[in-house]
C-alpha cells in the first residue's frame, strides 16, 4: 500500500521543482544581460545576479530528483520497463546535472576573475577534451531518462499522457540546449517551460 502522505510530499517537491526551474530560467533573461551574449559566457557570470539564480536552478532540479520517486511510487503496481529503468536514469542525469549547476554556480564566477578567455566557446573548457565528452554524457543520461520516465507515464495510464509527452520532449531540449553555443537560450527556454509544466501538473494532480 502507497503511503498517501509520501505522494503528496513528492507532489510538492515536484510542483516546488517545476515552479523553481522556471523562475531560475527567465531570470536569465531579466537580471542577466543574455542580450549581449557572444562568443563568451564570462559576460554573464560576471553579473552580481549569477550565483543566486543558478543556486535557484540547482535547487529546483534537486527538487524534482527528489519528486521522482513519488512518480515512481504512485505507477508502481502499473509500472513497465521503461518506468523503472527510466526512475534510475533520470536519478542518475538530474545528479550529473544539478553537479553542472552548482560548479557553475559557484566555481566559474572565481574563474572569470583570473581569465576570462576561460569561459569562451573556443576556449579550454567548451573545447576540452574531457570537460565536453562528459556534458555531453550528462546530458545524455538526463535525455534518456525522462524520455523514458514520459513512455514509462503514458503506458501506466495514471497521469494525463501530455504530462508524459512534456517531460519527454522538454528535457532533453533543455539538456542539448546548452550545446548551442550562444544560441542556447532558444531551445532552452523551450525544453525548461515545458518541462516545467509537465511536473508542475504532475505535481498538482498528486497533491489533490
Amino acid at each position: 500500500m502507497v503511503d498517501n502522505s509520501f505522494i503528496v510530499i513528492s507532489g510538492f517537491l515536484n510542483l516546488i521543482g517545476g515552479i523553481l526551474l522556471l523562475v531560475y530560467w527567465y531570470a536569465f533573461a531579466i537580471f542577466l544581460p543574455y542580450g549581449r551574449l557572444s562568443d563568451t559566457l564570462a559576460i554573464l557570470v560576471e553579473n552580481r545576479n549569477w550565483i543566486w539564480i543558478n543556486s535557484l536552478g540547482a535547487l529546483g532540479a534537486l527538487c524534482g530528483l527528489l519528486g521522482q520517486a513519488g512518480i515512481y511510487v504512485l505507477q508502481i503496481d502499473n509500472s513497465s520497463p521503461a518506468s523503472s529503468i527510466g526512475f534510475y536514469v533520470a536519478v542518475a542525469g538530474t545528479t550529473m546535472l544539478i553537479g553542472t549547476m552548482l560548479w557553475e554556480s559557484v566555481l566559474w564566477p572565481i574563474l572569470v576573475k583570473h581569465d576570462r578567455k576561460l569561459l569562451s566557446f573556443q576556449g579550454p573548457i567548451y573545447t576540452s577534451k574531457t570537460f565536453f565528452p562528459f556534458f555531453v554524457m550528462a546530458g545524455l543520461i538526463y535525455s534518456a531518462g525522462y524520455i523514458l520516465v514520459g513512455i514509462g507515464i503514458n503506458q501506466a495510464g495514471l497521469l494525463p499522457k501530455l504530462t508524459g509527452y512534456l517531460i519527454a520532449i522538454g528535457a532533453p531540449t533543455f539538456g542539448f540546449g546548452s550545446m548551442f553555443g550562444k544560441y542556447q537560450v532558444y531551445p532552452r527556454s523551450l525544453g525548461v517551460t515545458l518541462m516545467s509544466a509537465g511536473l508542475i501538473w504532475i505535481g498538482w494532480i498528486m497533491l489533490v
